[in-house]
């Protein structure tokens, strides 16, 4: 599994890992029933504290989109297309909250709205499967 990181950035290396996994998801390259390499190895491979990466796990374990493994294995699994989140609530508040502050950067910057609409539309077409590509 390949998951860049941006370790100046102003995104929390635990929120970059997670966003990735979750693209993966959603190109369809972390197929369900999925292994995750163990939080301690990615954070190896990652050349990071495995902490960010527990939080990671933890967090998308919390969502829905992992499940742990029962079988006497550690690790974590991605889950089933059945036992995938659906949309909630919180969820669409943090959708809105995020794309009103955006929103908002974009009209004050002169961007229309077909402007942010397209923008919109384009990455949710196109950048989620190329995020999702870099994990396998």
């Amino acid at each position: 599994m390949f998951i860049e990181l941006d370790v100046q950035g102003d995104v929390p290396l635990h929120e970059q890992i997670a966003q990735q996994i979750i693209a993966g998801i959603a190109a369809g390259t972390l197929k369900p029933g999925k292994t995750l390499p163990s939080a301690k190895r990615l954070a190896s491979d990652l050349r990071i504290k495995s902490l960010p990466v527990r939080k990671a796990y933890q967090s998308l374990l919390a969502e829905g989109f992992l499940q742990e493994r029962y079988d006497g294995r550690l690790g974590m699994l991605v889950s089933s297309k059945e036992e995938m989140p659906r949309m909630t609530d919180r969820y669409m508040e943090r959708l809105h909250s995020r794309l009103r502050t955006l929103a908002a950067e974009g009209r004050a910057r002169g961007m229309t709205e077909a402007e942010f609409s397209k923008a919109c539309v384009a990455i949710y077409r196109s950048d989620l499967s190329r995020m999702g590509d870099s994990l396998e």
